[in-house]
């Protein structure tokens, strides 16, 4: 876990919806346990004129549409400067947050943000800034320690999940559910009801599977496609 701060920057220049954000992140921070930094401005220019003087950014929670600087200028701003960081869009104009691949961004939140969105956003771009840690699962009679990068893909088995590495698989007590949320901001999708697949073991995918490295092959749901190839191919480009 992260010594320093999460620094967090939230710039909307409706004061509401900026206040409500900030409430939500705080509270989603406590939660989560994430030691954090919380800045709010109310316009681009505002927040451009902070990271100059060099506050440090993790993360930036911007609406897209904002007078004089929008969040894509922020973003692009923050991409030239700082590798690594995290960008969620957060609008009422889904065409223009959808815009966010031309920054790579994490997340399009739309507004009125939930905060189970808002919360798995946070907890995925945190996970990105973490060390490569070791897990615990619950198995029979104890506990298995294994790094996330190790995991091949995991199934439902039953009320039991199946965890699969290249040479060995075993079952823990965790539903899939739980894997997949102990898995959130690593390289993980989930493609089937039954199945979740770390992306950096695949080979090829079609529309009605993926085929791994080890040549097993995988089903993938329809509703579930899209959310699959974009994982995947960005995962290629990075």
């Amino acid at each position: 876990m992260r010594k320093d701060p999460f620094y967090i920057m939230i710039c909307d220049d409706e004061q509401a919806d900026r206040e409500k954000i900030a409430e939500m992140t705080e509270q989603i921070c406590r939660m989560e346990q994430i030691h954090t930094d919380i800045s709010c401005f109310s316009g681009g220019e505002q927040m451009l004129d902070s990271l100059r003087k060099g506050h440090p950014c993790d993360l930036l929670l911007a609406d897209v549409m904002m007078p004089e600087v929008d969040g894509m200028e922020l973003a692009r701003f923050l991409r030239s400067e700082k590798n690594g960081l995290s960008i969620v869009f957060i609008s009422g104009n889904r065409e223009m947050a959808l815009r966010g691949y031309e920054v790579a961004a994490d997340r399009y939140l739309a507004k009125p943000v939930s905060p189970e969105a808002l919360q798995e956003a946070i907890r995925f771009c945190y996970n990105k800034t973490q060390p490569d840690e070791d897990l615990l699962f619950p198995v029979h009679k104890g506990m298995k320690k294994i790094a996330p990068t190790e995991i091949v893909y995991v199934e439902i088995k039953g009320r039991k999940s199946r965890i699969v590495l290249e040479n060995e698989e075993w079952d823990t007590s965790c539903s899939i559910n739980e894997v997949e949320k102990m898995l959130s901001g690593y390289r993980f999708v989930r493609c089937h009801q039954s199945f979740l697949v770390n992306y950096g073991y695949v080979r090829t995918l079609s529309a009605l599977q993926i085929e791994l490295k080890d040549g097993k092959t995988i089903p993938v749901s329809k509703h579930r496609i899209k959310e699959v190839r974009k994982c995947f191919f960005e995962y290629m480009e990075g």
